[in-house]
């Protein structure tokens, strides 16, 4: 036991007395160890960096499509509320109900493209609808929403009339 001691003893003085007189390694890299932690510090802060900046991105992206998205909902609820009432459509009367106009096209005649009908008359109309999103921010998003409608209006009146959205 006593004879190991004296060994590790032995070399590890050895070593210190070997790095007291310096050797060619040391001489020449003194201190590149803290230069290359350093940069390598920084190069990691600026990955660091990088990644918060582009994680805030994409959280502004999506509220900012959440925002849109909203804009359209709100803008297709107000056209789906005016095409539930069929007197909103009346031939060539243009009009506003709400937030919706109704534009009447007395250009277009006859049956949409692809209907064969007999006995009915047509009427056309674009709505045209502007949506907000329901955010309290001083910019909103807006949705601008054009729809084509026709109305079926029957000539005989056994038969009830309808709205159709091609």
């Amino acid at each position: 036991m006593k004879g190991t001691f004296v060994g590790v003893r032995f070399v590890l003085r050895k070593a210190m007395l070997m790095n007291k007189r310096g050797s060619k390694f040391s001489k020449n890299e003194s201190g590149a160890a803290l230069v290359i932690a350093l940069i390598m510090m920084i190069v990691l802060t600026f990955i660091g960096l990088a990644s918060t900046f582009t994680s805030t991105f994409e959280i502004i992206l999506s509220g900012e499509k959440k925002r849109s998205t909203d804009a359209f909902y709100d803008c297709e609820r107000k056209i789906d509320q005016v095409l539930m009432e069929p007197t909103n459509f009346i031939p060539d009367v243009s009009k506003a109900v709400g937030d919706v106009n109704i534009v009447s096209d007395p250009d277009k005649k006859g049956p949409p493209p692809g209907y064969t009908i007999v006995d009915l008359d047509f009427a056309y109309f674009w709505s045209r609808s502007k949506g907000k999103d329901s955010s309290a921010l001083a910019i909103q998003s807006e949705c601008n929403c054009d729809q084509n409608v026709v109305r079926v209006i029957p000539v005989d009146e056994a038969v009830t009339e309808f709205v159709v959205v091609p």
